[in-house]
């Protein structure tokens, strides 16, 4: 039972990932349209496939091109460089503080 779970979970992830890196080196941008079409892709194609409904397809592909696009769209936006590198399990302040 999880085997099948885990290989849809597999075929979604490598489906999204390679359709967006598909688009990324095709657009020459990288922005959230790209993650919003495989979001797309992914979910029509493999829950699509597996519910055997085209308003199955459409509505999964839906709901993951919005996901994943909301998801770029707030990501992309918050993330600031500051320089400061973060190490698990430090016990020694930098010599930076």
């Amino acid at each position: 039972m999880m085997g099948n779970y885990g290989m849809t979970f597999a075929a979604i992830g490598g489906v999204y990932i390679g359709v967006e890196q598909f688009l990324q080196n095709k657009r020459m941008k990288r922005d959230f349209i790209n993650g919003a079409v495989g979001g797309f892709v992914a979910g029509a194609t493999v829950l699509g496939f597996k519910g055997r409904s085209i308003k199955t397809a459409i509505s999964a592909g839906i709901a993951l091109a919005v996901t994943s696009a909301v998801i770029d769209a707030g990501g992309q936006t918050t993330r600031i460089d500051t320089g400061k590198e973060y190490y698990p399990y430090t016990k020694k302040r930098s010599s930076l503080d």
